[in-house]
């Protein structure tokens, strides 16, 4: 079965794998100390405007590590600082190597796409068990989220509280996260291997590196140099670490635990075709064929961005990313610790990979993350000054994601005056926008100002008839001013 899937993804995936030495042609040492040097800049102020305690970042091109650098401090309390031996989790990035465990006994013939999931799983409704191992590793199983239940029951408990429940729908019929998906996977592979889960993962993947590679999803438990996740208590104004605790069913899904070094290890054994064979990898890249749309999704490896500069991989947590540009042979490994707001990991990526490679540069994207950042670390007149200087020699750029970041960016924070003036400065910029008008409304109505919240609102319905969060929230507001006049 896995070479009639090889054959029809074929034409797709010799597009993204076929390179030119062109293309990969190394920079000049001159170039690359500009190139670090403009990376550097860019990622010390997204740790200034994000707040991010810590933070590794390598960037390997053409399989050699062209950038790779700690920032900030593991441990807060100590002013311990990020090091080679700092142990990051890595939270839904784990995802990844689950899927190349997955795709490992695929290739010895232990398991196949195919092999249904009752064929590893006992006592499953029967609804469930024509499910497939392709529809856990793509989301489109319809499995219920085993995290909607009390995180105290066992195992055992668990299972038996999920099957009772009905799928969200047909298998295959189109993409929904759920951590079901990858607890089941689990569960698969213990079965096959008669191992647990972590001793095949090691064994497999991270033999020569068994040391630096810690399998827990626990954030309770003290482990040498692992890094806590630090959130921000707004209460106190203070940084406080995650608590978070979800048991060793979640260790497919989000247990790794591991230091910049050894995935940059990982990574080259995975292009070097020491994990997996390449024609495995390109159908664990390739994208799954849901009835419901053509979401780009592959077997667990995300797609994303525009054709021409697509890049495949999965983030996690807001703290960890690792993501391989396969035309321009360029990967991009993100480990932090935390943040107070949390950064916008996609337009880091696009960032990074602008910067490295100039067929990679979007434009729009770029500029507006200088916007965003702009806003956040400098005085309101100031960057409005470098917002209109930026607009004039671009004239032919959209700055509306990069405004409404900043918004929301305030609101999240509770800067409600600051959120309402940089809405009303998109509003002005972009008239025409109902979404401008939409966050306008959103910003107004968190500050009980419900008559300008409603006008707003009516404005981005005025201009997008179909804006059904504007209708709801118009009905709330009705709700809301009734109560209050003492009308029902």
């Amino acid at each position: 079965m896995i070479r009639v899937v090889f054959i029809f993804s074929l034409i797709f995936i010799t597009l993204f794998f076929g390179t030119s030495c062109s293309k990969n042609r190394p920079k000049s040492p001159v170039k690359l100390v500009q190139v670090n040097k403009e990376i550097d800049d860019y990622i010390s102020s997204l740790i200034r405007a994000d707040e991010i305690p810590g933070m590794a970042l390598a960037i390997v091109k053409g399989g050699k590590i062209i950038h790779k650098k700690y920032y900030g401090l593991a441990n807060i309390a100590h002013k311990v600082p990020v090091s080679d031996s700092t142990l990051f989790r890595l939270y839904s990035t784990t995802k990844l190597i689950t899927a190349v465990a997955s795709f490992q006994l695929i290739e010895d013939g232990k398991l196949s796409l195919d092999d249904p999931i009752s064929k590893y799983i006992k006592n499953l409704p029967e609804s469930w068990e024509s499910i497939k191992i392709k529809h856990l590793l793509t989301c489109s199983s319809g499995l219920p989220d085993y995290k909607d239940f009390d995180k105290k029951l066992s195992d055992k408990e668990v299972f038996n509280e999920l099957t009772k429940q009905s799928l969200n729908f047909e298998k295959g019929y189109r993409y929904e996260y759920s951590q079901t998906n990858y607890w089941f996977l689990q569960l698969i592979i213990e079965k096959i291997t008669n191992q647990r889960f972590e001793d095949f993962v090691k064994e497999n993947q991270f033999k020569n590196r068994k040391n630096e590679v810690l399998f827990a999803s626990n954030s309770l438990v003290d482990y040498p140099n692992r890094v806590s996740k630090y959130q921000y208590n707004k209460e106190y104004n203070a940084y406080e670490k995650t608590t978070y605790e979800d048991g060793n069913r979640s260790l497919a899904g989000n247990g790794l635990n591991t230091n910049l070094n050894t995935l940059l290890d990982w990574n080259m054994k995975l292009d070097n075709n020491q994990l997996i064979e390449l024609e495995t990898m390109r159908l664990m890249m390739s994208p799954f064929k849901y009835e419901k749309n053509d979401f780009p999704f592959g077997y667990t490896w995300g797609i994303y961005g525009p054709e021409g500069k697509q890049y495949y991989g999965f983030a996690g947590g807001g703290v960890s990313a690792f993501m391989k540009f396969i035309d321009k042979d360029l990967t991009i490994i993100i480990l932090s610790n935390g943040f107070k707001s949390k950064p916008i990991i996609a337009n880091a990526v696009t960032y990074i990979s602008g910067l490295m490679d100039e067929g990679l540069v979007r434009k729009d994207r770029m500029l507006n993350e200088d916007i965003r950042l702009n806003f956040i670390l400098n005085d309101y007149k100031k960057a409005v000054e470098l917002y209109h200087r930026t607009k004039q020699d671009n004239q032919d750029s959209n700055f509306e994601r990069g405004l409404n970041n900043v918004g929301y960016y305030y609101l999240s924070n509770n800067q409600i005056e600051k959120s309402i003036a940089i809405f009303k400065l998109y509003t002005q910029e972009y008239p025409d926008s109902s979404n401008a008008f939409d966050s306008l409304g959103e910003a107004y109505f968190n500050n009980e100002q419900y008559d300008l919240s409603k006008t707003n609102y009516k404005k981005s319905l005025e201009l997008d008839p179909n804006n059904e969060n504007a209708e709801k929230m118009l009905k709330k507001i009705e709700q809301i001013t009734n109560a209050n006049t003492g009308y029902n």
